[in-house]
Formats: structure tokens, sequence, C-alpha cells
């Protein structure tokens, strides 16, 4: 501040005595810095907190969307469950609880439960289905005040009663209990553990049934644990005899892509 204000003087008084371009030359290392730190170091500090706040306002329209969706796919499976009638009653507000993921099973985040910020304070209660926009993702299988585990369908002890969208009328309902399998390793260092989770697997499923690739799968509400039309996953594979010979099964892809789950739906009954 002192140099700057000397400088300015002296330019000043150049002025006056009529030194235009020695004014001009004395004021330029003052004006040069000032534009270099206005382009590399105030502008970046800009550039890197205005990307803070896009992504803030990002993720606040991604879970306003998420809520939008959740609300939607509610109204749209008690239309369906009331015979498409439009003069249905309104559904109550926060059926679903959005919570945020806190913590996954295992480094890899490839095992078959989560931990979520929300619990019993919250309305949160042990068997309540867990899901996102995108389909089913588990159910709770432990409560505290604050937090809750949720198991993941990819659990083989989690049984999910589905339905498969045939398409066809003739062919009627096509029911089956989805699982998940055991989680394989494929390789390990003293390091670190590398994990792949094998695709659902659906059982029980009659015979004579040949389902079009990439059928969707979607819960069937028996049972009373999941609610009714959430998306389980797609058809992967024919339907094929298991080794007992007593049944016949397939392979199931997820709707829901586990690790990326940042934000998870708990269904709180009303």
């Amino acid at each position: 501040m002192v140099c700057a204000c000397t400088l300015a003087c002296a330019a000043v008084g150049l002025w006056i005595a009529g030194g235009f371009a020695v004014a001009s030359e004395a004021v330029y290392p003052v004006e040069r810095s000032a534009t270099w730190f206005q382009r590399h170091v105030t502008c970046r500090l800009r550039t890197i907190w205005r990307r803070q706040n896009y992504g803030a306002e990002n993720a606040q329209l991604r879970r306003a969307n998420d809520i939008l969706q959740m609300a939607l796919q509610e109204s749209e499976r008690a239309r369906a469950a009331q015979g498409g009638a439009n003069d249905e009653k309104p559904m109550p507000r926060q059926t679903w609880i959005d919570a945020p993921v806190l913590s996954r099973g295992g480094t890899t985040g490839a095992k078959n439960f989560l931990r979520i910020g929300k619990g019993s304070s919250h309305g949160v209660r042990e068997g309540a289905a867990v899901a996102v926009p995108d389909g089913l993702v588990g159910i709770v299988s432990e409560v505290s005040p604050h937090t809750c585990i949720v198991r993941l369908i990819s659990d083989p002890s989690v049984k999910v009663s589905c339905e498969i969208e045939t398409g066809d009328a003739a062919l009627g309902a096509v029911y089956g209990i989805v699982s998940g399998r055991e989680t394989t390793t494929v390789a390990q260092t003293d390091v670190t553990v590398l994990y792949f989770v094998n695709p659902l697997r659906i059982s029980h499923l009659k015979n004579g049934f040949t389902p079009s690739p990439r059928a969707r799968v979607v819960t069937s509400g028996m049972g009373g644990v999941f609610p009714k039309g959430l998306v389980v996953g797609y058809m992967l594979s024919d339907v094929r005899d298991d080794e007992s010979k007593l049944e016949r099964e397939a392979d199931i892809a997820p709707a829901v892509d586990f690790p990326a789950l940042e934000e998870v739906f708990i269904r709180r009954e009303n």
C-alpha cells in the first residue's frame, strides 16, 4: 500500500509536470501486477467457488428430482392397484423417507449391506423396503435412533417375490423368487481384495416359459414386505433347469447400481 501510494503520488507529480510518458511507465508495474493477479489468482478462485456452487445446486436438483420420481411412481402404483381409477385418494405425504448412505459393507463397496443416516427417530422401522427411482435396493435389517442397516437384494438371505412382465396376456403372470448370490473373490494381494457381484437369480419359475430378452422383473407385492411394482432387474439369460431338476431359474441384472448409491428412500408405512 505504501509503495502504491508513493508511485501514485509520483505519477501525479509527473503528470502535472507534463511527463505523460514517464507517468505511464511509472504506473505500469502496478497495473501489470494487478492484471496478472486478477487473471491468474482471482479468476481461478472465482471458478473454484462457482464450481462448488454449481455442484451443490446440481446435487440439490438431483435430490429433488429423485423425490418427485418416487412420489410419481408411488402414485402410479396406487392408481394401478385401484384399476386405473382417476378418483383415487391422494397419497399420504412422506411415504418414502430420503436418507444418505453413510458407509458400505467392505472396502470395495461390493458387500451386501449399507449403513444409512436415518433411524427410528425419523420413522424408520425394521423390515421396511428401501428403493431409489431406478428400482429396489433392499430391506432394513437393523435400526438405531439415527442410523439403520440395509441388506441389499444381492444378499442371498434376502428373498423377493417378483413377477416377470411378459407382455403376453395369454401367458398370464409368471412369478418367481429373486435372491442374491455369494460375492466371489477374483483377485487378492497384500493390499487390496477385488470383488465382483454375481447377477441376481430368479427361481421357482413354471415350465414352458421363455422370457423375452431384457424382460423387466418387478416386485409382485406378495408377502407384504415389498410394495407391488418396484423394478428389481432385467432378464439376462434364458430359463434353465437347476442342478436338482426340481425347478427352473434364470439370471437377472439388478436395476440399481449398488456401489454408486449416495442416497436411498426408505418406505414408511402410514
